[in-house]
C-alpha cells in the first residue's frame, strides 16, 4: 500500500532506502523527540526497521517529498498497536522542520486508518516539542488526562510524555 498527497509520496520502505533512513535517524535533533529509536541509529537498524515494514499488518510508511525540488526521503509515518491501542508515531527530517510535512503526511495516514473501520488512535510528544503538539492540535487530537479514572488507553513510553487522543 502506498498514499499519495500533492506533494508526498507514502510508501514502505525497501532495502535500497536504508542509506537514506540511516542519514536521516543520525541526527540526534529527530532521534531524541521520538520515544523507541536507538542511538546511534546503524544501517543495520533501518535494515531492520524497513524489514520490519513489511511485515506488518498496520500502515507504516517513510515519506518521500515528489516536488521537482523535493529533497527524497524527508520522514516517517505509521501506526503501531502497543497494548491493544492504535497509536501514531511519525518524524520529519530537521530540515523539513516548519514546512507542514508531518500534518500533511499524518493527514493522509489517518484516512487510511479512518477505512480501517478504526474508532480512536492515539499519539503522544514530548512536552517541549511544540512542533509535533501543534501537528497534532491541527489534526484534532486532543490531550488526554492519564490520570482520569475513565482513562483506558495506552500508557505513555515514559512519564515525559504528553498522550494526545483522536476519535476517528
Amino acid at each position: 500500500m502506498q498514499l499519495s498527497t500533492p506533494r508526498l509520496l507514502l510508501r514502505p520502505g525497501v532495502p535500497d532506502d536504508a542509506h537514506a533512513l540511516t542519514e536521516a535517524m543520525g541526527d540526534h535533533a529527530v532521534v531524541s523527540q521520538l520515544a523507541h529509536v536507538p542511538w546511534p541509529y546503524s544501517h543495520s537498524d533501518a535494515l531492520a526497521f524497513i524489514e520490519s515494514m513489511q511485515r506488518d499488518e498496520l500502515p507504516r510508511f517513510l515519506i518521500f517529498e515528489t516536488l521537482d525540488s523535493g529533497s527524497g526521503l524527508v520522514g516517517g509515518c505509521g501506526v503501531s498497536r502497543p497494548d491493544g491501542h492504535l497509536k501514531l508515531g511519525y518524524w520529519v527530517a530537521r530540515q523539513c522542520w516548519g514546512r507542514g510535512i508531518a500534518t500533511e503526511a499524518v493527514a493522509a495516514l489517518l484516512e487510511t486508518v479512518r477505512s480501517l473501520g478504526s474508532k480512536q488512535i492515539y499519539a503522544e510528544h514530548k512536552p517541549e516539542n511544540v512542533g509535533s503538539m501543534r501537528v497534532l492540535i491541527k489534526l484534532g487530537f486532543d490531550q488526554v488526562n492519564l490520570e482520569s479514572p475513565d482513562y483506558d488507553g495506552p500508557k505513555t513510553s515514559s512519564a515525559a510524555m504528553v498522550m494526545r487522543s483522536l476519535k476517528l
